[in-house]
């Protein structure tokens, strides 16, 4: 049988599945493993899907290529598992960005409905002025305040997904750079999570070791450490106002940029 590929076949290479078509039926290479081919598919149907905007769907691919990868064989052992790693983490801090928009919607609707100092003061000086009217008065703030209790349920449950997301995204991007350790591109990931999750000494260490990597990622990386700076001059003068523990997290997420 004649083995020569057609210019056809080779052009119209458009899947892995293609592509271990030829190396095995064409090329007879019957040593490639049919698990690597489904490890490389899940993974860059993953990068189509975060490429689209769909975070959830490209952290399933990357979990199916991974549970391959995390096979140990001799034809798995060599499976880009550090990329796969970095692009979940990816995913995980998109998926965290979704949760942030929520939370920031959430956070505007209930500032807007809750009675501010002021207000609050008119409201009990019209219900001391009229005693007629200081029930339907109490009673009105008394349903405000059941209705804004729920809100604030829905803000600490997103904030809940949002720090859960960067979490994940954390543990990868860290696997990442052991796997990679010469990779720029995994410590610089790896850096951005950590200043997500608010560990911006951290942080700084690993833009640090991607420059050392890389200097060409110099004036992306100072812009980086620079913006740290100015996340931790917030931080310190949230908590110098009373800010602390979870209300702390969620005034610097909500308010990053």
């Amino acid at each position: 049988e004649d083995l020569t590929l057609s210019a056809i076949e080779i052009n119209n290479v458009d899947s892995v599945e293609k592509v271990y078509r030829i190396v095995t039926e064409h090329m007879r290479l019957t040593t490639v493993n049919p698990k690597a081919c489904d490890c490389m598919k899940y993974y860059f149907q993953g990068n189509e899907s975060l490429e689209e905007g769909d975070p959830s769907k490209a952290i399933a691919m990357y979990n199916e290529a991974l549970s391959l990868a995390d096979r140990r064989t001799r034809q798995t052992s060599q499976l880009p598992k550090g990329s796969i790693l970095m692009k979940r983490a990816r995913a995980y801090l998109q998926r965290a960005a979704n949760h942030r928009k929520i939370l920031r919607s959430l956070v505007k609707d209930l500032t807007d409905t809750v009675p501010s100092a002021s207000t609050m003061k008119i409201l009990y000086q019209t219900a001391s002025s009229n005693p007629e009217l200081s029930a339907s008065i109490f009673q009105r703030l008394a349903g405000d305040s059941k209705v804004n209790q729920g809100k604030f349920r829905q803000i600490r449950y997103r904030h809940d997904m949002h720090e859960f997301a960067l979490l994940h995204a954390t543990q990868d991007s860290l696997q990442a750079t052991k796997l990679l350790p010469q990779s720029a591109n995994a410590w610089y990931i790896a850096g951005e999570c950590l200043a997500e999750l608010r560990k911006l000494n951290e942080s700084n260490q690993y833009y640090v070791r991607a420059l050392a990597l890389d200097p060409s990622m110099k004036d992306v990386l100072t812009g980086l450490m620079e913006k740290n700076k100015l996340s931790q001059e917030f931080m310190d003068v949230a908590r110098a106002s009373g800010f602390s523990g979870d209300t702390l997290r969620l005034a610097v997420d909500v308010a990053a940029s």
